[in-house]
């Protein structure tokens, strides 16, 4: 196990080069957890303790690639008063790129500086959807919970030439509100694409709300496992009478007991930024190393701090501070997803807008898109 008790700096020397100047800003909690290794702030230091792991193998990778980066390390405890004093800190200002914070308020905290210094800030882990920066120097890594309903809507109506009968059940759970709010705002493209909104209730009949002569696609945001089986039971007899999709979210992969068999049967589409081949051979080899060198498994926060640190470290050493010019609407695969940042119409910000869509198939998941 990594812990990071204090600031300290990891450098990579190359003659004659200039490094480039990186900052990594996230709650380790590292002497809180030494203190006690189930204390609150346990779960969110160690998801940032895994995500440095899999930055610390990019640093390999660029040390044998003559990649120049210095990296500055800094534990902000999750709290607001040690946030103030890394913001004074020199290897912090003279930053060309911070990845960190990873909470809003941390994010909020920095972005004075980030317009004073010009130089981008990252959130690597969260998704904020209800925080709009004014701050055309912060990149959100991760699509907030509107671009799921926006995303899932364009690619039903490219998918059938504008017609589709559109079923989004609701449960009234969190990520379930932000769905469904954002679908009754979306005005639809053609009069032939059918947007219908349902209630969930125990025992619902899903069969009066398909339609014969469309499409049918069947959306169910909900958090709670049982309203996601039992609608999949009310429709798992009809898809020989109905043309039919069921799409879920990245939280149904989290379920105790899913029935992998009728998530199949259901053509069950799973909507997610984050998705690993495991038979692809650049990802075998990052596991192979994550392994020599930690003795366990990456989780996808270090899988996400190795393809975020890839990305934006090869874009700062070939395009410099200009690099999101440059990166803006342009796709970059890596190993968990793909990115492609776009600048948001609230704040100027950047977002990654980029999805997966993810089938069950002879009990495999797979990318489609």
């Amino acid at each position: 196990m990594i812990l990071i008790a204090f600031v300290f700096s990891y450098t990579f020397s190359f003659a004659q080069k200039k490094s480039n100047n990186i900052s990594l800003v996230l709650p380790f909690c590292s002497q809180k957890i030494l203190n006690d290794p189930n204390c609150f702030d346990a779960q969110l230091g160690n998801l940032c303790r895994e995500y440095y792991q899999g930055i610390l193998i990019a640093l390999d990778s660029f040390e044998r690639a003559k990649v120049p980066v210095h990296l500055n390390v800094f534990d902000t405890e999750n709290d607001s008063m040690v946030m103030l004093k890394i913001l004074q800190k020199t290897m912090l200002r003279e930053s060309e790129l911070v990845i960190g914070p990873v909470l809003q308020n941390g994010n909020k905290m920095l972005t004075d500086l980030a317009k004073e210094k010009e130089f981008f800030h990252v959130s690597p882990l969260m998704t904020f959807s209800k925080t709009k920066l004014d701050d055309p120097y912060w990149i959100s890594a991760n699509p907030d919970l509107p671009e799921y309903a926006t995303f899932l809507y364009n690619f039903i109506v490219k998918q059938n030439h504008d017609t589709a009968n559109i079923i989004i059940v609701n449960d009234k759970t969190s990520f379930d509100n932000n769905i469904t709010t954002t679908f009754k705002q979306i005005v639809p493209a053609s009069k032939t694409v059918k947007i219908k909104f349902v209630n969930y209730e125990k025992g619902i009949d899903m069969i009066k709300y398909l339609s014969l002569k469309e499409s049918n696609h069947i959306i169910v945001p909900s958090m709670n496992e049982p309203t996601v089986t039992n609608v999949l039971k009310s429709i798992k007899d009809t898809d020989d009478t109905f043309t039919m999709t069921t799409y879920g979210f990245p939280h149904w992969l989290e379920f105790k007991n899913p029935d992998f068999d009728i998530w199949e049967r259901m053509n069950v589409s799973i909507i997610s930024s984050f998705f690993v081949n495991y038979d692809d051979q650049s990802v075998k080899n990052f596991i192979e190393a994550y392994r020599e060198k930690f003795s366990t498994e990456p989780t996808e926060a270090a899988f996400k701090g190795y393809d975020q640190m890839m990305l934006f470290g090869l874009q700062l050493a070939t395009n410099g501070r200009s690099m999101m010019s440059v990166m803006e609407n342009k796709t970059y695969p890596v190993l968990s997803t793909k990115y492609c940042f776009n600048k948001h119409k609230d704040g100027g910000f950047y977002q990654n807008n980029y999805f997966n869509v993810i089938k069950i198939s002879d009990m495999k998941m797979k990318k489609v898109n």
